[in-house]
């Protein structure tokens, strides 16, 4: 029987842990929206290791956020490609998705979430469920309320002004933390 020295033992583990973990991600920059469910694969309610598994390795995050989308320090406009695609967790699990305009995100009808008209089109597909909200900040979102995992579940489109023909300037999807 062969006895291996520590060092050699902690160089092996390492090599194992770096075939078995999944590589970081090159980043999320658009996919599908499921209202009431998720977007690019990810739902809510996943755990870490799923998203992981799923997406890969985010490209920065914590034990609280896991960012998926590369923001290039110094340049947030509306004109920089990248924006953020951001899953929040509470107790291990994705509790709120954030992302910011970026024109690779749709719904499943391949309908453009940041194009124009988009509200309309929600209009039209939720209709009385799309509804206008001011939040406590006084900005503007129109919400859809669903249930998903036997909790409440709230998909936010961020507008400028309430209409038709509003462009979104921002999304979420999250589980209140009143549900």
């Amino acid at each position: 029987m062969r006895i291996f020295t520590i060092g050699a033992l902690v160089a092996l583990l390492g090599c194992v842990t770096a075939i078995a973990a999944p590589p970081v991600t090159k980043g999320v920059y658009g996919g599908v929206i499921r209202v009431g469910r998720g977007a690019a694969g990810a739902t809510l309610g996943m755990t870490r290791a799923q998203v992981i598994a799923h997406l890969g390795r985010p490209l920065k995050g914590n034990g609280l956020v896991m960012s998926y989308e590369n923001l290039p320090l110094g340049k947030i406009s509306p004109k920089t490609p990248h924006g953020i695609f951001d899953l929040y967790l509470r107790k291990g699990r994705v509790r709120m998705i954030v992302i910011s305009p970026h024109s690779g995100w749709h719904l499943p009808d391949g309908s453009h979430v940041f194009g124009h008209g988009v509200i309309a089109h929600l209009m039209k597909l939720y209709g009385p469920r799309l509804k206008p909200k001011r939040i406590e900040d006084g900005e503007r979102l129109y919400r859809i309320t669903e249930r998903y995992l036997g909790r409440t579940v709230w998909t936010e489109f961020y507008v400028e002004r309430f209409g038709a023909n509003a462009s979104v300037s921002g999304f979420d999807m999250l589980f209140p933390l009143s549900s």
